[in-house]
């Protein structure tokens, strides 16, 4: 058994008030592997001086056994390649989640960030050490209606 938090070698950022780290979990094989993979949840975490931005991170698994942070990849507002900016109360990462979103076979990591707006999901492909891409979702880009501030759209994605 491994236990994790952000004091860890090779987990980004430092245990601060309020981080929540892995208040969310969700597990897939991210990178077709064959081996499970663990994406994690720190709905509030500070990105710089923007309080409750949010971010989270994909740690791999290892063919041998267990998770490891070899490869492990921290992804927030202000990672390049991920849409949007951080936000003061976006929460991403407040839920996370693991699902083949587009058929092909690899589980997508999924980041929901409940204070963007009316909320968003962004959907990842990742590998280790690398973002392959994320694009983030919102309640019009699935054909609903526009949300509106207060929905909460992403609090509950598949793990």
């Amino acid at each position: 058994m491994k236990l994790f938090d952000q004091d860890s070698p090779g987990i980004s950022g430092a245990p601060e008030a309020e981080d929540f780290f892995s208040s969310s979990l969700a597990a897939g094989d991210f990178d077709r592997d064959g081996v499970d993979d663990l994406v994690v949840g720190m709905r509030s975490e500070a990105i710089g001086s923007v309080k409750g931005a949010g971010a989270s991170m994909v740690l791999f698994g290892n063919p041998t056994g267990g998770i490891t942070t070899k490869g492990a990849l921290w992804i927030d507002q202000e990672t390049a390649g991920v849409p949007g900016t951080a936000g003061e109360g976006d929460h991403f990462g407040w839920t996370v989640g693991a699902l083949d979103t587009d058929g092909n076979g690899r589980v997508e990591p999924l980041v929901g960030a409940l204070g963007n707006t009316a909320g968003t999901v962004t959907v990842l492909k990742v590998r280790p050490g690398t973002l392959e891409s994320a694009a983030a979702l919102a309640e019009a880009d699935l054909g609903f209606a526009a949300g509106s501030d207060g929905d909460a759209f992403g609090m509950a994605l598949p793990h």
